[in-house]
Order: structure tokens, then C-alpha cells, then sequence
């Protein structure tokens, strides 16, 4: 009993350890606060404020490409060696269209919905719209309503911030991680219970619906408008299981007249993230994607 005992005080030093180890990391990283101390969406709302006139310019005869999303699209900041960004600079310069970059780390799908709300309809516009899988569970409507206050008990609270606190743990986020691969690599799938596999694997009908109201809607915009939405980038896919996976089955079944969607396993299967921890793309994977993009965006087959 006593040998017992002392290994599972042993494991909770070690896990203290490595939570603690993790924490100092970042408080010792002089660009954690810093980077911290302005919102993304605040940020967001300045970006659309400098770049408004100039995207919404009326009578402007000129194309327009713009790039709306997240960390996806510009993971320099994450380990990447390079973004998405210059490549589609590059071939706005090459084509004299007019380019706008609405891509922010930290910015949700939800952020993205309301900023392309205001860019206000023309036929010349070209959209990269990114959605990663995480997102799918938090999709809004606009008709939010208030709930009336409930009082909480202090047992449901205590659960509350033991559950919070536990979502935020960096030991905990390495084994969710490595729980990911295990179960990636003999059932090729997400860990159970996790994020990512309700988002993929069992994402409600009241989520999908939703997800499927905002593709209508943007199938419906003018001009040409590429939906690419984003897996891992760091797991290899079984591509026979994937076209079973609820999320990607929807999506696929579903039938536009001008949105152009795509998936990135579908694009790109190599298990090319930044690393085995970091989903973001890796500029190997970047590469592969956009030469597709562009093919679509230029008509090519």
C-alpha cells in the first residue's frame, strides 16, 4: 500500500512539475505579456476600420482579393517559416488586383461572419474564407438571446473552475495531445470527449445547421468565394475513414452554385503541420494548398 501511495505522489509531483515548468516558460517569455495586452477582436476591429473605405470603394472596377481567418492562414508567429500571405500577394501584384489581409491569430469564426458582414457586395471581389474544425462548435447566430440569471450553487461552481482551470492546464494539453495521436494512429480518429472529436466526429445537428446556413450565405455573395476548411495539419489521414467522418459527410453532401469549398486532408495528407504538437500548417503544407487555391481562384484545372 505504502509502494502505492508513494507513486501516485510521486506522478502528481511530476505532473505539478511539468505544469509549473510550462508556466514559467511563459512568464519568463518577454513577448507573453505584450502581445497579451490588446484583444484580437479589438485588434480586428482597428484592421477593418484602416482597410473599410478601401475595400468597400464604390464604383471600383478593379479585383479584389481578400483573405479572411485566423492563425490559419498567417502561422508565422506559430513556428511556421512563412504564411500564406506573400503567396497571395504575390499573385494579386502579378495580376494588379487590389489585396486585402484579414487574417489574425486569435480572431474566432465568429469575428470573421460579423468583418465580412460589412464588405458590402461586388462582383469583383475573389474571398479565401478559412474555417478550422475547431470552430464549428462555436458558431453563432445573430439571434442571441439572454438567458435570465440562475444562481449557481457553490458544488457547480467549484466544478465550473476546477473544469476551467483543468482546460487550461499545459500537462493537461500534452496529454490530450499525445492521446490525439494514439488514437489517430490505431483508429484513425480524435481522441474521445475531446474538442476536436465532437467538432469533426459527432458536431450537433443544431451546429451543422448553423454551419450550413453561413455556406448558404456566403454562396449567395457576389463575385468568387473559396471556402477552406481546416483539419490538423499534423495528423495523417485515412482518407477512405475520412468520407465517413460526420462533419466532412455533411459538407459534402451539400450543393452550391458558385462556393467553391474545400478540405485541407483533401488537398494535403501528409501530416504536415509545424510539428507533431502544432496544427498550423507547415510552409511545405502552405505551399501545397495555395498552388490549389490558386488553380480555383484562376479557373485552372
Amino acid at each position: 500500500m505504502k509502494f502505492l501511495v508513494r507513486y501516485i505522489i510521486l506522478i502528481f509531483v511530476f505532473i505539478v512539475s511539468l505544469e509549473a515548468a510550462f508556466k514559467l516558460k511563459y512568464y519568463t517569455d518577454t513577448d507573453f505579456y505584450p502581445k497579451n495586452k490588446t484583444s484580437p477582436q479589438a485588434k480586428y476591429e482597428l484592421l477593418w476600420k484602416n482597410e473599410s473605405a478601401h475595400v468597400n470603394q464604390p464604383n471600383s472596377k478593379s479585383f479584389r482579393l481578400i483573405l479572411i481567418g485566423d492563425s490559419f492562414l498567417d502561422a508565422e508567429d506559430y513556428g511556421g517559416q512563412q504564411s500564406y500571405i506573400p503567396y497571395f500577394k504575390n499573385l494579386a501584384n502579378q495580376k494588379n488586383w487590389d489585396f486585402f489581409n484579414f487574417a489574425l491569430a486569435g480572431t474566432s469564426i465568429n469575428d470573421h461572419v460579423d468583418l465580412l458582414n460589412q464588405i458590402e457586395d461586388n462582383s469583383n471581389n475573389i474571398y479565401v474564407f478559412s474555417i478550422k474544425v475547431h470552430d464549428v462548435l462555436k458558431l453563432e447566430t445573430n439571434d442571441k438571446k439572454t438567458l435570465p440569471f440562475k444562481e449557481v450553487s457553490k458544488e457547480a461552481n467549484l466544478k465550473a473552475k476546477l473544469i476551467q482551470w483543468v482546460s487550461k492546464s499545459d500537462a493537461v494539453y500534452l496529454l490530450k495531445d499525445l492521446l490525439h495521436h494514439v488514437f489517430i494512429y490505431l483508429k484513425n480518429t480524435p481522441a474521445p470527449y475531446t474538442h476536436l472529436h465532437k467538432s469533426i466526429i459527432t458536431p450537433p445537428e443544431s451546429q451543422l445547421g448553423k454551419l450550413n446556413s453561413l455556406l448558404q450565405k456566403l454562396n449567395k455573395r457576389k463575385g468568387k468565394m473559396i471556402v477552406l476548411v481546416n483539419y490538423p495539419y499534423n495528423f495523417k489521414y485515412n482518407l477512405q475513414s475520412f468520407e465517413e467522418i460526420k462533419l466532412y459527410k455533411y459538407l459534402n453532401n451539400m450543393h452550391f452554385s458558385d462556393l467553391i469549398l474545400l478540405h485541407s486532408p483533401m488537398i494535403v495528407n501528409e501530416g504536415e503541420g509545424v510539428d507533431w504538437r502544432n496544427v498550423h500548417p507547415s510552409s511545405k503544407s502552405m505551399k501545397k494548398v495555395f498552388y490549389h487555391i490558386k488553380k480555383e481562384i484562376l479557373g485552372v484545372k
